[in-house]
């Protein structure tokens, strides 16, 4: 008897527990938007999905900037969100350029966003999150201009960031791939008037 008044309490108290969260109403950027994520999305391609690029400077590593790249459906047909985190484990505040580029099967660009972090501290962690189109199946990290490969430098503190021994480690839900698997999209004919 006991027994089962302690299992009925233990119980109840569960469902009282969960009861706000599922009360509360609409979530922010709930709706239309298409705020709330329902589950991570991969690619249809096979594929790459982990990819280590190391630094180009012949002194000693500092380590590795890691990026999480996380394509996910939204509440809504035809929608989700690509969750980029970017983890700094290293001795080093990093500064980081880069756009990411979601092409399709047949190599069409689906999406751009651009990934800059002005200084992310020693362990220091930041997520950027965008909205985007579903059928992405591979996704491109090209280095803004003033970056080379990887694009990843060192900054300090009221100075321009600098190049130093820092790779970057990436992990994605997408396979991974190059900008020589971007396929120009061909000019529209011009329209006789």
């Amino acid at each position: 008897m006991m027994g089962r008044n302690l299992v009925a309490i233990m119980v109840g108290a569960a469902l009282l527990a969960a009861a706000p969260a599922g009360a509360g109403g609409k979530k922010e950027g709930a709706g239309e938007s298409g705020g709330s994520v329902v589950a991570p999305i991969a690619g249809e391609l096979s594929g790459p999905r982990e990819m280590l690029v190391p630094t180009e400077q012949a002194s000693p590593s500092l380590g590795n900037l890691v990026v999480v790249a996380t394509m996910m459906a939204g509440a809504g047909a035809g929608k989700c969100r690509m969750n980029f985190v970017m983890s700094n484990p290293t001795t080093a505040a990093i500064a980081m350029g880069a756009v990411a580029t979601a092409i399709n099967a047949k190599g069409e660009v689906t999406d751009n966003w651009a990934l800059s972090i002005g200084s992310l501290p020693p362990n220091g962690q930041t997520a950027r999150l965008f909205s985007c189109g579903l059928g992405a199946a591979k996704l491109i990290l090209t280095p803004l201009p003033e970056f080379s490969w990887p694009p990843v430098k060192c900054a300090k503190p009221d100075q321009d960031p600098e190049a130093c021994s820092l790779g970057m480690q990436i992990k994605s839900t997408l396979p991974l791939g190059d900008k020589n698997d971007i396929k120009e999209s061909a000019p529209e004919p011009e329209k006789k008037h």
